[in-house]
């Protein structure tokens, strides 16, 4: 159906704050990046945190652009109609679905949110839903889904609002039935879904991260909460880790029949995982439903990562997924790379790169690996920069708490010196404890390989999946996992 800007505005409503120009003007489509522009788009521009959207507005309109959405009054050619917003991001994620005609709406979305354990959650629901037979996508941290084999990489864990609703339009023209989606805090706090609606959805845990975003952890909290008070449909099941002193208050707080708490520590949940055992290869425990016992076995290791199947395990079986299905892909789901992924060192040792970057996720790795580990036990990590700096030091104290050597490097410094990073990560460290500094990351990997012996594990933590390093602006080509592969075939 033909579209026009006075369409757009009424789907706006109470966002916008004033207007002028002909609303009758056709509008194709819209987009918040320049470049991506066509005829008879509206480009949708803010004052964003490094650089000011207004600048592009000449290149939008010379790509095609007719109309222009914005934060504030802009000075555009005669003739372009345009509209001042509030709430930007709110009022642009409206304008991106409106513009894929909400595409959302033929899917059944899974949001999983939480600090740490959404994206091998993510997996395991992804495997368990096509084992069941569903036709199945996934946006999140790794790689954006879109089904039916068609598999992008992806740049974030939520993304924007113009880049999603393309995606789940994809989905719903691929008819894709269930969307999983990792949810971001970000994504939450600026509503990048819009107006959608979620058939079901999990808490994992919450630490302290991004507090640069959203100041103290109230707020940070009030963020994940929003998916299960706004965007939830009225029967569609929570799942909540009440491990977690955030998801106990969370379930308290929901107050609702719909939602399904689960523990492996004996609370009182109605979904209980027990008699847990983590081997060097694999997780075996019992998971205890509702009125049924189920065994499962998994090649993911540790507790932490228990949890993570406990949790999606929890939200299909609310789904009323086969039995079967779940448990015949937990048994099989390898979950995501760069997530405690091994690789076999030619002296007897192995390297595990994970994507651990906030002092929980770097204890809960080390942790998973401790009782599984027959020598020492190594740790190479570093800290963003221009991201939350009062985790520095506590990531520190993680490593030195739960490793035997510690290495200090660098780990995407973007605008910030690696070296004042380092400093603020040093100040972390117990008092009289020999820490190793290298601020190069592909030579502290080096390093870190040549100081393993026979039964030693070491931790690489902090990147994960990612292959870039990004400094100054710029990404470079750089992967954990290639840097030990390269050490690997030199040593073989």
């Amino acid at each position: 159906m033909a579209k026009t800007f006075s369409d757009y505005l009424a789907v706006l409503g109470d966002y916008v704050l004033e207007q002028g120009g002909d609303t009758k003007t056709a509008i194709a489509g819209a987009a918040g990046d320049s470049r991506e522009c066509r005829s008879a788009f509206v480009f949708c521009t803010l004052q964003g945190e490094r650089v000011d959207g207004a600048q592009f507005v000449p290149m939008a309109l010379a790509n095609g652009a007719v109309a222009v959405l914005a934060d504030r009054r802009l000075d555009l050619p005669p003739g372009v109609p345009w509209a001042v917003v509030r709430e930007p991001y709110h009022a642009f994620a409206r304008v991106a679905e409106f513009s894929r005609d909400f595409p959302a709406r033929a899917l059944q979305l899974l949001g999983i949110t939480g600090t740490n354990g959404k994206t091998t959650t993510a997996y395991l629901l992804r495997d368990i839903l096509t084992r069941a037979g569903k036709q199945v996508g996934m946006l999140g941290t790794v790689e954006y889904d879109l089904g039916h084999g068609c598999i992008l990489p992806a740049d974030r864990t939520t993304p924007t609002p113009f880049q999603v609703q393309e995606m789940l339009g994809a989905m719903r023209d691929k008819q894709v039935e269930y969307a999983v989606l990792e949810m971001s805090s970000h994504a939450l706090a600026q509503q990048r879904l819009g107006s959608a609606v979620f058939a079901g959805a999990v808490f994992t845990n919450l630490t302290r991260d991004h507090l640069d975003f959203h100041h103290t952890f109230e707020n940070y909290y009030q963020s994940k909460k929003l998916l299960f008070e706004q965007f939830l449909g009225r029967s569609a099941p929570m799942v909540v880790n009440i491990d977690d002193p955030w998801g106990q208050r969370l379930a308290e707080e929901l107050h609702s029949e719909n939602v399904y708490t689960f523990s492996l520590t004996g609370k009182t949940a109605r979904i209980r995982g027990e008699e847990l055992r983590l081997a060097e290869d694999c997780s075996e425990f019992i998971l205890q439903l509702p009125g049924e016992r189920w065994q499962l076995h998994t090649p993911l290791l540790g507790r932490y990562n228990v949890s993570n199947v406990t949790a999606a395990v929890t939200l299909a079986y609310a789904l009323r997924l086969p039995g079967e299905a779940i448990r015949a892909a937990v048994s099989r789901c390898q979950g995501a790379p760069g997530r405690l992924q091994r690789l076999a060192l030619p002296n007897g040792a192995a390297a595990f790169v994970d994507y651990a970057h906030t002092d929980d996720a770097l204890s809960n790795a080390l942790a998973a690996l401790r009782p599984i580990c027959r020598g020492r036990l190594l740790v190479l990590f570093g800290c963003g920069g221009n991201r939350d700096r009062s985790k520095r030091p506590l990531m520190a104290a993680a490593a030195c708490g739960g490793a035997d050597w510690v290495l200090i490097s660098s780990d995407n410094p973007r605008y910030e010196a690696p070296e004042e990073i380092i400093k603020d990560i040093l100040a972390g460290v117990p008092a009289g404890q020999e820490v190793a500094v290298e601020a190069d990351r592909a030579a502290a990997i080096r390093l870190a390989l040549a100081q393993t012996r026979p039964g030693d594990m070491l931790l690489i933590a902090g990147k994960g999946h990612e292959n870039y390093q990004e400094c100054q602006g710029r990404k470079t080509h750089f992967s954990d996992v290639e840097c030990v592969q390269d050490y690997i075939r030199e040593q073989s």
